[in-house]
């Protein structure tokens, strides 16, 4: 496939050379086909504008491509920094992963372990604990082993966690029997304290020292009733019996006359298969690209990357008729583009082949597999053609070939 700007600029040459030999005479065309002649087609050729333009715009070109590589080379730094922050990043992210999936084992193993009965209990164990502590502090000041500030500093401490554990057992037993018990009302009552005597979970305080504390219980009754005030805890439940429609279990009608499909079925799927794109034509090619994507999409495929990967030349050397002209050489570029696609059902890929196939450009071919390492690596340029561009860079600098290359 030979570029159209190449082949216009074939008929424009050709034309302004014709355009001389038209106005020679019979003598001066004979001439051109004499020995001599050779030398006087090739000043005709020479003559031409868009010959004498072609050493300057390949000059040109030559000094872009050195500017676009030496500016590619440029970047390596920067891209290899980025690369070890990436290393760095990826490290310690691992590293908080392997943290926080001990915390979660560690959660878990303490929720298998301990259940709300077990927390229940163990809370009420500690509320009882308190009130003892705060027991034992009021008999050392009925003894005189302590002052009074200490006295009141120690119990109102005691007496306060007492209190704030007492309450929160309250709140936990409520939560299980309404587990336990749904259909119950929750309009419950608190227990009061005993006036006399033990016998209860938390024994009231000795009576010979109520005159101390009297202000720090009225405080400590009205914070307690400011917590119970939103719903009422532990006490005896109502009187009034639940009716037995109250009693029955609620179930929606569409249960009743169908079953529950509780899993939908499953079909086999690929876990990563590569569509690859191929033509001559980079315009058609990127259209239909977008398109295999957005398509993708739609059929509910997950897409992992979408990509394209250097046009691959080939060299094409047409045969040589006459021996006197110069030897023509056509390179043909192919170019690619992939699409990357993962939890493909078996069921769609095909419809999706078939969709895409019907809708494809001509010149557009396309080829699915499943991805490979080679198809990763085949994206990167190897460094050892990185390492020949510089080689060549480097060359350009040396005074004989830039001489050869008519820039000196």
């Amino acid at each position: 496939m030979v570029d159209a700007s190449y082949e216009s600029l074939l008929d424009v040459c050709v034309s302004a050379a014709m355009t001389s030999v038209r106005n020679m005479n019979y003598d001066q065309i004979g001439a051109l086909l004499d020995d001599e002649g050779e030398k006087k087609i090739d000043d005709i050729i020479g003559n031409i504008s868009q010959v004498r333009t072609l050493p300057t715009e390949r000059e040109m070109g030559l000094v872009q491509n050195k500017s676009l590589a030496e500016w590619n080379l440029s970047q390596e730094p920067k891209i290899e920094e980025a690369k070890k922050r990436l290393r760095s990043t990826y490290g310690e992210a691992v590293k908080v992963k392997e943290e926080v999936m001990k915390l979660k084992e560690k959660l878990n193993s303490l929720s298998e372990e301990r259940s709300l009965d077990t927390s229940s209990a163990l809370l009420q164990a500690a509320a009882q604990s308190a009130d003892d502590e705060s027991e034992a502090i009021a008999d050392r000041y009925l003894c005189g082993e302590i002052e009074v500030d200490q006295f009141l500093k120690e119990f109102i401490e005691k007496k306060t966690l007492a209190h704030m554990r007492k309450i929160k057992s309250e709140k936990l037993l409520a939560i299980l029997r309404q587990q336990q018990y749904p259909q119950f009302s929750s309009n419950f009552k608190t227990t009061p304290y005993p006036s006399k005597g033990g016998g209860g979970l938390y024994p009231q305080p000795c009576l010979w020292f109520a005159h101390l504390v009297t202000a720090y219980s009225s405080m400590i009754a009205s914070s307690s009733m400011q917590l119970l005030k939103p719903q009422r805890f532990v006490g005896i439940p109502s009187v009034r019996e639940v009716s037995l429609r109250a009693k029955v279990k609620k179930i929606e009608p569409w249960k009743l006359y169908e079953p529950l499909i509780i899993s939908p079925k499953a079909y086999p799927e690929y876990p990563l298969l590569n569509l690859q794109l191929d033509s001559m034509d980079f315009v058609p090619l990127e259209r239909f690209h977008s398109y295999a994507h957005k398509k993708a999409c739609q059929f509910g495929f997950k897409v992992i990357d979408s990509y394209a990967i250097p046009p691959t030349k080939t060299l094409l050397i047409p045969e040589k008729l006459d021996k006197r002209k110069q030897e023509k050489k056509v390179v043909l570029s192919t170019y690619h583009r992939f699409l990357r696609l993962s939890e493909v059902p078996a069921v769609r890929l095909s419809l999706y082949l078939h969709l895409i196939q019907a809708h494809a450009p001509v010149g557009i071919r396309i080829r699915t597999k499943k991805h490979e390492q080679q198809d990763e690596d085949v994206r990167y340029i190897p460094d050892e053609i990185l390492e020949a561009r510089k080689a060549e860079l480097l060359s350009l600098d040396d005074p004989k070939m830039r001489k050869l290359l008519g820039w000196e």
